[in-house]
């Protein structure tokens, strides 16, 4: 994570030739989101052109929000009921025929059962990390704690002013890994106050808007001096650079796209009165302000809180269905149905899922345990073509049957998605040998 305006810098008048070379070195307002910008700017990573001037690096650039489901969400409960099993597999609920014919999904998810037409469901997840990791699932690979939002970041850049990778919740096993703390998000730990506190974008306390206004015409003067110094390339890149992060820290558009109280109360009780449902509609506002990934992690608190049901200390599956399932069917079909009705879905790409599924067999507490071997994850938006499923699960939900697709498929699919080339040279560190999923990216 990244941060600007914690140095605590002195009062402007009676500069010294010393302050001013410190100045123009940068130490504006201790803005040390210049050495961010320009660490990202400088080999700038723009797709380059295919032999034939077309192909996959010609697909609309795409924002992504991923909507992490922290514990590992029971895909029989969710996206995958298996009503022609026994009662110790299929679980206490039943199927729910959705809006998309011979579509089912889990009937604790009604609000979800109308939006399936915006959807695809992956049935054939699978790796065999059986621990509560974030990382094969948001980076592609075991021990690789580089994002997808770093990746993303490094790759395609900044939108206007907007942080291009943000994350909701608490902290994730998965940053900026081995591009380095440049490429950590900006992080909010609780969407739901009437302003979220964004220290990154505010100026230090005790620099007043005349001295900062000060600075700026002295860092310009020295820019100036530079110029005419050494004028060439690199010292204009680093000028922009310099401007770019005097327009985010001075922007009300980054501060504003944070502030959920500019929402109508009648749109926030929509998304839900919970963390959850509003990290989704900040979610939203962060894409529609210019932010390319977001990253929402189910909100923290008690046990009973996250999907990691396995009934020993509490009431097993009556946590789907009296807390996780309606939550998540809330938001999710708000989100849906927001980005759609603000023209903005086919640019957006939804991803929904956990580290895993749960088991296949109900365990003795009436619940179920930790499954890594087959699960379901939940996409929308970016372009794809809805009210698909793509690969499948066996009778009994226990492995795939077909078209198994593995963390690594899964990361150069979402790449391609989001408008990355994935034949790019510069991507293999993190897609590796794998190809993304013909079925899913068409």
């Amino acid at each position: 994570m990244f941060t600007i305006g914690n140095t605590t810098v002195r009062n402007c008048s009676g500069v010294t030739r010393r302050d001013m070379l410190r100045i123009g070195g940068l130490s504006l307002a201790g803005l040390t989101l210049s050495d961010f910008l320009r660490s990202t700017q400088a080999p700038a990573l723009t797709p380059s052109p295919s032999p034939e001037g077309r192909g996959e690096n010609k697909r609309r650039e795409a924002a992504c929000i991923f909507l992490w489901l922290d514990g590992g969400p029971s895909h029989f409960e969710t996206w995958d009921p298996k009503p022609d099993t026994p009662d110790t597999i299929r679980g206490p609920y039943g199927p729910m025929q959705t809006n998309v014919p011979g579509m089912q999904i889990c009937e604790l998810l009604p609000r979800m059962s109308q939006q399936m037409d915006k959807c695809v469901l992956v049935r054939s997840m699978t790796h065999n990390v059986d621990a509560h990791s974030p990382i094969p699932m948001l980076s592609g690979f075991p021990g690789e704690n580089t994002s997808y939002g770093a990746v993303i970041s490094r790759m395609q850049g900044y939108r206007g002013n907007m942080p291009p990778y943000v994350h909701v919740g608490s902290r994730l096993g998965v940053g900026g890994g081995r591009l380095g703390a440049p490429y950590f998000p900006v992080e909010i730990a609780d969407p739901t106050g009437n302003r979220v506190q964004l220290p990154q974008f505010a100026l230090s306390a005790n620099i007043q808007a005349d001295r900062f206004s000060q600075r700026r015409e002295l860092l310009a003067a020295v820019d100036r001096f530079r110029r005419s110094a050494h004028a060439n390339e690199a010292i204009e890149r680093m000028d922009q650079n310099y401007q770019r992060a005097v327009d985010i820290l001075t922007s009300s558009q980054v501060r504003d796209a944070f502030d959920l109280a500019r929402e109508p109360e009648s749109l926030r009780e929509r998304y839900g009165a919970n963390l959850f449902g509003q990290s989704c509609l900040l979610a939203r506002r962060l894409v529609q302000a210019g932010s390319r990934f977001i990253e929402v992690k189910w909100y923290d608190g008690p046990a009973w809180d996250a999907w990691d049901v396995h009934g020993a200390d509490l009431g097993g599956m009556v946590r789907m269905e009296q807390h996780l399932c309606p939550r998540l069917d809330q938001g999710l079909s708000a989100l849906l149905s927001d980005l759609q009705e603000r023209r903005m879905l086919q640019s957006t790409l939804i991803v929904v899922g956990g580290e895993f599924g749960r088991t296949p067999r109900i365990n003795r507490s009436g619940a179920r345990d930790h499954f890594p071997r087959c699960f379901s994850y939940l996409l929308a938006g970016g372009g794809l073509q809805g009210g698909r499923v793509v690969g499948a699960s066996d009778r009994t939900g226990s492995t795939p049957a077909n078209t198994p697709v593995s963390p690594a498929q899964f990361a150069a699919t979402l790449y391609r998605l989001v408008g990355i080339d994935t034949t790019d040279a510069r991507m293999r560190p993190f897609t590796r040998e794998a190809l993304p999923v013909g079925e899913i990216v068409g």
